[in-house]
């Protein structure tokens, strides 16, 4: 299974061009369940928990023993037989197999987790795209506002002092702009590592940006407390923590040896002598009280851990959705209402500045309003979706298969 999961990370995510990658929302998520580094790493896990019941359940090996004597017996040969005869070995192994059923469940609340990585990190590196092609194009209209400056001011309608402001607020954009051009390849190369791909720096993020609607808020937190990846996750750990403190507990009881012993060649009796009888070790100094002492804890650490998951997805399923909502109604009043009033104000204001009718510091105030403007609206739906994704990581559901993207 590894391998094949090695093969898929190392082979492009999506359409290339130029060297560059452009990948989906819908391909990172999908590529995030079946290749990321933690879901590799929880499979791995899985797997090695699963060795664990062939090792609690092996037999142990018995002892052959060969004495020779100068007065008694020439030969002597004793077998000893560990029997573990008052449960020892089958209460390991349900311990063990306890231990496997958390660790193939861990798996599910790991492709859970490195979804959300992987959407959160896919809409970082949008939101910087995004805002550096806003600043690039806020760099090109302040060119242009300098143009008209310089237009006005050979005219002799203009003073030169406005060349000079519409110059440093050129310079000023043009620096914005190319700081945030410079920060997207580090968020390109996050995200590419929680793919598990193989070309950080060069992804893109590219298509739709909605995850899609949501459950409704009762439907969803009914979800989290039956069906959750990690708080059945949860319930295996402290099912195995209690099935380790049983298997210390027996193990207290002594494995008893089944001995015999074969004496041949012996001048003193008239043939071959045959002994058998048994052994044990009894629990007199050592009564596993450490042991056990440490199961118990660990019994103790995995129920808190189950309650605090509860309560803390319970509380960020509550956030993610009141979250949603704000910032749902914010970039929807940006966009429809707000983003298109000052644009046209914009517009007006340039104009009466090429004519001669607005002051320059009028047009600045426009230009900036805009600009903040449209930047408060990247953001505002970056965080409605990573707001969504939040939700959809408390409710804890997962595709069927492990590669749709969907919530």
């Amino acid at each position: 299974m590894l391998s094949a999961l090695l093969l898929t990370a190392d082979a492009p995510p999506a359409s290339s061009v130029g060297g560059t990658f452009a990948i989906t929302l819908a391909d990172a998520r999908a590529r995030a369940l079946r290749a990321g580094p933690d879901v590799v790493f929880a499979d791995l896990r899985a797997q090695l928990a699963r060795t664990e019941v062939e090792v609690a359940g092996t037999l142990a090996n018995p002892t052959l023993g060969l004495q020779t004597a100068r007065l008694s017996a020439k030969l002597t040969a004793s077998l000893g037989v560990p029997l573990a005869l008052f449960g020892q070995r089958q209460t390991a192994v349900a311990a063990a197999d306890a231990g496997a059923e958390a660790a193939r469940l861990d798996v599910d609340a790991s492709r859970l987790d490195a979804r959300w990585n992987a959407t959160r990190a896919w809409l970082d590196l949008w939101e910087a795209q995004e805002k550096a092609a806003l600043l690039d194009a806020a760099a090109a209209d302040a060119e242009r506002l300098a143009d008209i400056a310089r237009e006005r001011f050979a005219a002799g309608t203009g003073p030169r002092v406005d060349v000079i402001r519409t110059g440093a607020d050129r310079a000023r954009v043009r620096a914005e702009a190319t700081a945030a051009a410079g920060v997207i390849p580090g968020f390109a190369v996050r995200l590419a590592v929680l793919l598990g791909a193989d070309t950080p720096g060069s992804l893109h993020a590219a298509g739709p940006i909605d995850l899609g609607p949501l459950p409704s808020e009762s439907e969803a937190m009914a979800h989290l407390y039956a069906q959750h990846p990690a708080l059945q996750r949860d319930r295996a750990l402290a099912d195995a923590a209690t099935a380790r403190v049983r298997a210390e507990q027996r193990a207290r009881w002594p494995v008893v040896t089944a001995d015999l012993a074969v004496a041949a060649g012996d001048p003193t009796l008239p043939g071959t002598d045959v002994l058998a009888g048994v052994s044990f070790e009894p629990p007199v100094l050592n009564q596993r009280g450490g042991q056990i002492a440490r199961a118990r804890a660990e019994e103790a650490l995995a129920e808190w851990t189950a309650q605090t998951d509860l309560r803390r997805l319970a509380a960020d399923l509550t956030a993610g959705y009141r979250q949603s909502e704000s910032a749902a109604a914010r970039a929807r009043t940006l966009t429809d209402q707000v983003i298109q009033a000052l644009e046209e104000a914009r517009r007006m204001t340039e104009e009466g500045y090429r004519d001669g009718r607005v002051d320059l510091l009028r047009v600045l105030e426009a230009q900036s309003a805009v600009r903040d403007a449209k930047i408060a609206s990247i953001e505002a739906r970056a965080a409605w979706q990573r707001a969504r994704a939040d939700v959809e990581r408390a409710v804890g559901e997962l595709p069927t298969g492990g590669t749709s993207s969907g919530p």
